[in-house]
């Protein structure tokens, strides 16, 4: 019993490397351009151990009949993919992919072409991959099998902690933005300062850059300023990188007007940011 569990622990633990090269390869090639399309840190995407060895478990009985494997490969990892988005979406905010601009797609969670394509990875698996992949798990003693499991579990563990701290520290981040952002539209309005037909934060670079700024919205923009200052380095690697892995995650607690200004804001550099916050104070202390 235990050497059945470690063994499915090490069978999910080389699928989540094996799907993590193969779907970072595959998007790779088309952006030209290395794509690490793994949610974690780590060369791992869990969602391809799970579907894996959830397709061995259910379809291994099948194996005499590759078209019921094939079909209900397409159904077992559509219906996977399709839960952990919505887990994702709840636990996140955030939904990480799209499939909307694809025909034939639920609710941009699952299209007919990402199925299909698992369907012939999950053929490739029962009747390729896990046969080899038995053997040499076979041939390794159980005392390795047991310690080199229980090593990535603990760097999967870590990994997964260290993630899921940065992405709630994402959202606490954006959520303050969001406030200075309300704070700062309140001000604005009240002053019957924002033209037609221009976006809002649009409209907040140009106050940014104004001769002429309200010292009310000076305030509020340093406050947004100094809050992406604090943003340390890590983090924005962090968000840099599930946004090359991920260019269509969608957050629904903020606006894309919001999104597409902060994201903007976080290319500046800090030499540049340090400039804009000097000649604000040098407007407030010539108002003062």
């Amino acid at each position: 019993m235990m050497e059945a569990l470690f063994l499915a622990l090490a069978l999910f633990y080389i699928y989540s490397v094996l799907g993590w090269a193969a779907e970072s390869l595959y998007c790779s090639f088309f952006q030209r351009r290395w794509i690490n399309r793994g949610f974690l840190a780590g060369p791992v995407c869990p969602i391809y151990g799970f579907g894996a060895v959830f397709v061995l478990v259910l379809l291994q009985p099948l194996q005499p009949w590759p078209i019921w494997v094939f079909l209900l490969g397409m159904v077992i990892t559509s219906v996977l993919e399709y839960v952990t988005s919505v887990i994702l979406e709840k636990l996140f905010h955030t939904r990480w992919w799209d499939y909307s601009r694809f025909r034939l797609n639920l609710n941009g969670r699952i299209c007919l072409l990402n199925s299909t394509l698992f369907g012939l990875l999950c053929l490739v698996v029962v009747y390729g991959i896990q046969p080899l992949l038995m053997k040499a798990l076979n041939a390794v003693s159980e005392p390795v099998l047991i310690a080199s499991t229980l090593l990535f579990t603990v760097l999967f563990v870590i990994d997964l902690i260290r993630t899921v701290s940065a992405l709630l520290r994402r959202n606490k981040e954006f959520a303050e933005l969001q406030e200075y952002a309300q704070q700062l539209r309140s001000v604005v309005r009240g002053l019957g300062q924002i033209p037609e037909n221009v976006p809002f934060y649009e409209y907040v670079q140009q106050l940014m850059d104004s001769t002429d700024v309200d010292e009310r919205i000076a305030e509020v923009v340093e406050q947004m300023l100094q809050r992406l200052e604090l943003t340390p380095p890590r983090m924005e690697k962090f968000r840099s990188r599930l946004n090359r892995a991920f260019p269509y995650q969608i957050n629904r607690q903020f606006s894309s007007d919001f999104r597409e200004w902060l994201d903007q804001a976080r290319t500046r550099t800090r030499k540049a940011l340090s400039e804009t916050k000097e000649v604000l104070n040098d407007k407030i202390n010539r108002k003062s």
